[in-house]
């Protein structure tokens, strides 16, 4: 709810006046407050009822609270005019119970304003107090000092003027007229169609004097009804953004440059090789074939080792296709750990597929290992493939 009343009473207070109201030489005294309620469009919030909270904080805006006073049910006059004195809520908080009581002297002291529309409060802000509040603190030396000399009584008749209207003039007693009529020399601007004029002077036609922008067919620009007005030549700016797939740049004429998108990583590695598998042992295949219908884009994947290094974050994807001995599985390696089987165990020789997304960071090291489970070592001639891309 308070975002939503901030929404619609945005800048609703604007200072007026903050003066030391004192009644007598006695406290309890008090603040002048005056401001003006309005809503996000500088209308004022006529004849509505608000709350509002004043607190009184030492040292800096974010300070401790050493006074905190409510006052409720305030009302906006017509004109969105509220007036209040700090001092006379009633008090909600903080280290003393009266405003008389704060230690002026002591520290900066500012004044937090939150002011309560609907439903909740809404914070409109911390101010420095100046020189005025801290007069609270100098009343304790308000007693009167000793009396001076009485000076000579004054001729009250040099006081006896009458100011006086009659007509167009402005007299006073015993001194000059002023002719008003002389200042008063009334002047009314009105517009007409599209004549400005003034009542008593002159008349402007405003038809020639509106222009716009104007951008013809060769990329010119220019401001209409002005034949001395100069084109400016916007053929030179237009550029043209293309893409190249075959180097995956986009490129920009006229100067704009060039920016690589980043190449094309994949691979698509074969083997047709016979392994020794070792019972329950996994055994890393080496998929050593990188030419013909197989391939490498860009240096990422080692057919020696038979493992692919990321070379950048990001999520790849990676493919096994292998024939299989009864009781084998197909695990996919990071750093030489099992990350996931992803094929088998068989229950039968044939050739299987299997695949995996990854997130890598980095120089990731991925790889592909056989693991069977037949209780005696076997020589196995695998034919396949292993085969990975980054998605993005």
């Amino acid at each position: 709810m308070a975002l939503k009343c901030f929404r619609r009473y945005f800048a609703l207070l604007i200072l007026l006046f903050l003066g030391l109201a004192s009644f007598g030489q006695n406290v309890p005294l008090g603040i002048f407050y005056q401001a003006v309620a309005r809503d996000n469009f500088g209308k004022e919030l006529i004849n509505k009822n608000i709350d509002v909270k004043f607190s009184i904080i030492s040292g800096n805006p974010i300070g401790p609270v050493v006074y905190q006073e409510l006052h409720s049910g305030v009302t906006t006059s017509k004109y969105g005019v509220f007036s209040l004195v700090i001092g006379h809520g009633t008090p909600t908080g903080g280290l003393y119970g009266e405003l008389s009581q704060i230690q002026w002297n002591t520290a900066f002291h500012y004044l937090k304003i939150e002011v309560k529309f609907d439903n909740d409060f809404i914070d409109m802000g911390t101010m420095q107090f100046l020189a005025v509040p801290y007069a609270l603190y100098a009343q304790k030396s308000l007693e009167p000092g000793p009396a001076g000399p009485k000076g000579d009584p004054g001729d009250p008749a040099t006081d006896n003027q009458t100011l006086s209207f009659n007509g167009n003039n402005l007299s006073i007693s015993g001194g000059n007229t002023i002719n008003l009529a002389t200042l008063n020399v009334p002047h009314q601007l009105s517009l007409l169609g599209d004549t400005l004029s003034i009542l008593g002077g002159n008349k402007v036609s405003l038809t020639n004097q509106i222009q716009d922008l104007q951008l013809d067919v060769n990329n010119k620009l220019k401001i209409t009804k002005n034949a001395l007005a100069t084109s400016i030549d916007l053929s030179k700016f237009t550029q043209t953004l293309s893409f190249n797939p075959d180097n995956y740049q986009l490129s920009l004429s006229n100067g704009g440059g060039t920016a690589s998108l980043g190449q094309i990583i994949a691979f698509r590695a074969g083997i047709a090789s016979t392994v020794n598998l070792p019972n329950n042992t996994p055994v890393t295949i080496v998929f050593n074939q990188v030419t013909g219908v197989y391939y490498t884009d860009g240096i990422y994947y080692n057919s020696s080792s038979g493992s692919f290094t990321a070379p950048y974050n990001g999520i790849y994807s990676f493919s096994v296709f292998i024939n299989l001995p009864i009781g084998s599985s197909v695990i996919i390696n990071l750093f030489g750990d099992p990350y996931e089987t992803i094929i088998g165990p068989t229950n039968s020789i044939g050739s299987f597929r299997g695949t995996l997304t990854m997130k890598l960071n980095k120089g990731d090291e991925v790889n592909a290992s056989v693991l069977q489970n037949n209780g005696y070592t076997i020589p196995f001639s695998f034919v396949g493939s292993f085969s990975g891309y980054k998605v993005y």
